[in-house]
């Protein structure tokens, strides 16, 4: 039997650079923040972040975006890219309030 390890591989962090307008998205909604409570939790500008949930090229600093993925990592957001090249997120169970 041929065992195909890039099917069963842990996805990898993505690098910052490289986040997706989708996958902050994703992780706003999966710990039900508004993008007003990202803005809060990163302390960048809430208009900071409406730009960078839009899709296409973005024109937002790199220490933005590193502070918005740490606002994230502090509430157990990872950011993830799959073998198969797809981005995604993971985070820890969360606990119904």
């Amino acid at each position: 039997m041929t065992h195909h390890s890039a099917m069963h591989s842990e996805p990898v962090e993505t690098p910052t650079d490289t986040l997706s307008h989708a996958q902050i998205r994703a992780a706003r909604a999966y710990l039900g923040w508004t993008a007003l409570d990202l803005a809060a939790a990163s302390g960048v500008s809430f208009s900071t972040v409406r730009r960078v949930e839009l899709p296409g090229p973005r024109a937002v600093r790199d220490e933005n975006i590193e502070a918005i993925r740490g606002a994230f990592t502090r509430h157990g957001i990872r950011f993830v890219t799959h073998a198969d090249g797809a981005l995604g997120i993971a985070g820890r169970a969360r606990i119904p309030s």
